[in-house]
């Protein structure tokens, strides 16, 4: 009843065996239809086709792949993949780099056909897909590029903006009637709190007011990817696939993603190298490796535990079936010698059964061994103890103080990782660890023997008009050729892929040799911004340990939350142009800042400081308090005018309904002026509270 593809069977018309059944009664007790029961087994067939759809519809999978195939040029990524999105599907992607889980996306959404299989979507399925690098152009701005996602709320805003202006030139009742459907329409689309969700969306992926207006081809990469959540997160859809959504998230944009997708009722696929974030996320994992793919029911974690727990069992049933193997193969040389012997066609034929017998087993693949990757970071010379010492240091631009007031060491062997939102100054700092950039004010010494290895996000420091051989061949010109092939093979880069442009690379590819050429350099100071940016899990689970194993010092920026509690013995958190040392979790200081944002927004009266005066304070709040009252009293209003439109019988008198509308219009405009006033009185009050 539940198999996918599932069609009631047709009535065929009786055959010789079913006349004979009629004609002779005893026949009927090896048939058990006979020629008069045709009638009612297509009754039972309709009724079960009926009962197929009434009841099995919901359930059938939104997507199929059946059968696919593909490759690029001569290497094969899938073969024969059956895969399935259902209705209530968290799915997450994992794999190494390369073994084709972006290109699987892009077939579901159209972009690529497979060279073999087919693709079943279920009819008027909307797929809305977050692509890891997005390429668009355009000269709108944020907001109009973001307000976009809703064509639909476009299109009826413009028709409702359109009726409002025909009414007040005529007030005629079919124009009346026209904007009373249009406003029904608008209100069960929830048009008028759309675009307060579509601002709440820009507020939490890092888009503060005075970026809404900015043309959208003028923002970063990483801003690009944001911009184009934020739309994808805003349109309907029914399946959601997201390739690397964190990447350009901070750890507090992470947590907010989590949130929203724990709570979206819809299924979704995503590819991500977070391993806290599927934790959170998925409740299944698609394995994608050896041009198959391997589905295991629970999130990442159980993800890890049974794969290891399936390759020990699949290796004890490929030793048993080998056993039994080996001894059908002995078996039949016997029966064959005892034929010989014998002069016995018997012995030669049980041989032959024996041979079919053991030509139909479906051979057990030995369980592919992982090749692990091994990165060990070594330093030439050691630093000494103070790698760094900070006094009042402060950073920033002339329009713009990121970091003041800072006073911090850097010891040998500290591991610091630095927390804190995008745009908070982390990078600046970093850069200037690096002598890339000058402090403005403060003082910053430099500790003896130190030789750093900086590891930028955007890779800036690699030449894209070498080859990923060259790269590495350029640090020690006087090595063998075989001496750079195998250095580069411990990072991925095997065959043809040592000849490839650096400028062709893909993000994890340039994450990797990148990677491959800070080790080469063997420094004794580490400095690193997003280093796991685009690198597969075995990659960054090998980061991982050549950081903890690493006898230098390091300072990192990384979003990957199992890195930073797994690697740091430091946390230095960077939170309103400071920077403090903190034992916490990365969880427990984002839930901190946040615990104190709300009390601040919901309490009015949190404990004052000696800087402030107490009746400014005071004075402050007693506005916020009648602003919230007055906005409560509007909305009570226009609901209750709303509400008249609901009787018929006001129609009848066509300007009273024009006086209505004009009302309500104007309670609207007062609503959204008192709701204005109130954020920059609540602005103004934390100013004086910080």
């Amino acid at each position: 009843v539940g198999m996918r593809g599932f069609e009631p069977p047709t009535f065929r018309p009786p055959d010789e065996r079913a006349n004979r059944a009629a004609l002779h009664p005893d026949y009927c007790q090896t048939f058990q239809v006979n020629f008069y029961d045709k009638y009612f087994l297509q009754f039972i067939f309709d009724i079960y086709a009926l009962f197929s759809i009434l009841v099995f519809e919901d359930k059938m999978s939104l997507v199929s792949l059946v059968n696919i195939a593909h490759n690029f040029g001569d290497r094969d990524i899938f073969e024969k993949i059956n895969f399935f999105i259902e209705k209530n599907g968290k799915i997450g992607f994992v794999g190494k780099n390369g073994s084709g889980k972006t290109t699987l996306l892009n077939i579901i959404a159209g972009k690529i056909l497979p060279h073999a299989g087919t693709v079943h979507l279920k009819k008027n399925i909307k797929i809305a897909y977050l692509q890891q690098e997005p390429k668009f152009q355009t000269d709108k701005t944020l907001y109009d590029f973001v307000l976009e996602s809703r064509t639909d709320f476009c299109r009826l805003k413009e028709k409702l903006q359109n009726a409002e202006k025909e009414l007040s030139v005529n007030n005629s009742k079919a124009n009346l009637e026209k904007l009373a459907d249009l406003q029904q329409q608008f209100e069960m689309m929830n048009g008028y709190n759309f675009e307060a969700e579509l601002k709440m969306i820009l507020l939490q992926l890092n888009f503060p007011k005075e970026f809404w207006f900015r043309k959208v081809n003028n923002f970063s990469g990483g801003e690009k990817t944001r911009i184009q959540l934020a739309k994808i997160l805003l349109q309907p859809y029914d399946v959601l696939m997201m390739d690397e959504p964190t990447n350009h998230l901070d750890i507090p944009m992470i947590f907010w993603l989590e949130k929203y997708l724990s709570n979206l009722q819809k299924p979704y696929v995503i590819i991500s190298h977070d391993r806290f974030f599927l934790d959170k996320t998925v409740t299944s994992i698609a394995e994608l490796k050896n041009r198959k793919i391997t589905l295991y029911s629970g999130n990442f974690s159980f993800y890890q535990k049974e794969s290891a727990v399936r390759n020990e069992l699949k290796l004890k049933e490929m030793k048993k079936q080998q056993k039994q193997i080996q001894k059908m193969e002995e078996q039949i040389k016997r029966y064959r010698i005892w034929g010989r012997a014998r002069d016995s066609e018997v012995m030669f034929k049980r041989a032959k059964e024996l041979e079919k017998r053991l030509a139909k087993i479906e051979v057990i693949e030995k369980p592919e061994k992982e090749r692990k990757t091994n990165l060990k970071f070594q330093a030439d010379n050691r630093s000494g103890n103070d790698v760094y010492r900070m006094e009042n240091l402060a950073f920033g631009f002339r329009d713009k103080i990121l970091g003041k007031d800072i006073n911090l060491e850097i010891h040998f062997r500290d591991k610091i990782s630095l927390i804190g939102r995008n745009g908070c100054g982390k990078t600046t700092f970093l850069k200037i660890l690096n002598e890339e950039m000058k402090p403005s004010g403060g003082f910053i010494k430099k500790g003896a023997n130190l030789r750093i290895g900086y590891y930028d996000q955007l890779h800036l420091k690699l030449d894209n008009s070498k080859t990923v051989m060259e790269t590495i061949w350029q640090l020690v010109p006087l090595e063998p050729q075989g001496y750079v092939l195998s250095y580069l093979a411990k990072f991925g880069f095997r065959g043809d892929e040592v000849e490839k442009s650096v400028s062709v690379l893909s993000g994890g590819e340039k994450s990797r040799l990148y990677l491959a050429k800070l080790i080469h350099e063997k420094p004794n100071f580490l400095i690193l911004d997003e280093p796991t940016n685009h690198l597969d899990l075995d990659m960054i689970s090998a980061l991982q340990e050549a950081l903890t194993n690493y006898d230098g010092t390091i300072i990192f920026v990384s979003h990957d939350r199992f890195l930073i509690e797994n690697v740091a013995t430091k946390k230095w958190f960077f939170h309103q142009q400071k920077i403090i040392e903190t034992d916490k979790s990365v969880a427990e200081l984002f839930a901190d800042e946040d615990t104190k944002k709300k009390k601040k927004k919901g309490e009015y009266r949190p404990h004052r400081t000696k800087k402030t005066n107490p009746i400014v304070l005071q004075k402050l709040e007693d506005k916020i308090e009648l602003v919230q009252k007055w906005i409560s009293e509007k909305q009570e209003q226009i609901l209750s005018l709303e509400a008249e439109f609901y009787d018929p019988k006001i129609y009848a008198n066509e300007q009273k309904v024009k006086l209505l509308n004009d009302k309500l219009k104007l309670l609207k405009n007062e609503k959204s002026g008192l709701e204005i006033d109130l954020e920059r009185l609540e602005e103004q009050y934390l100013e004086l509270m910080e």
